[in-house]
């Protein structure tokens, strides 16, 4: 799949290991970068449900048309399929249970 990101700092933390750890610590920094990667490498968007370390899973209300993927914990990934067919669109990285 192709990975199209909605900010530069997105894109910088996959690419750069130390600033995606910066960012958001070591063990969110390390599974973004090893999330991202696996998508990449994922045909559809369909394929991706089927990953049960993902826990891929719809957000409601305002957030309707985004999904979660699970980092660790409470951390998700905020991703979006994008319009393009094998494309899927980096939103976040955030804990929205707050």
């Amino acid at each position: 799949m192709q990975l199209i990101f909605r900010t530069r700092q997105l894109e910088r933390a996959y690419r750069d290991p130390a600033r995606a750890v910066r960012l958001w610590g070591p063990e969110v920094g390390r599974q973004y970068r090893i999330r991202l990667g696996r998508i990449q490498a994922t045909s559809s968007w369909t394929k991706l449900a089927t990953f049960r370390t993902f826990d891929l899973h719809p957000l409601r209300g305002p957030r309707r048309g985004e999904y979660a993927i699970r980092l660790t914990g409470r951390w998700r990934l905020i991703v979006e399929p994008a319009e393009i067919e094998s494309t899927i669109v980096i939103l976040g990285v955030e804990d929205y249970h707050d």
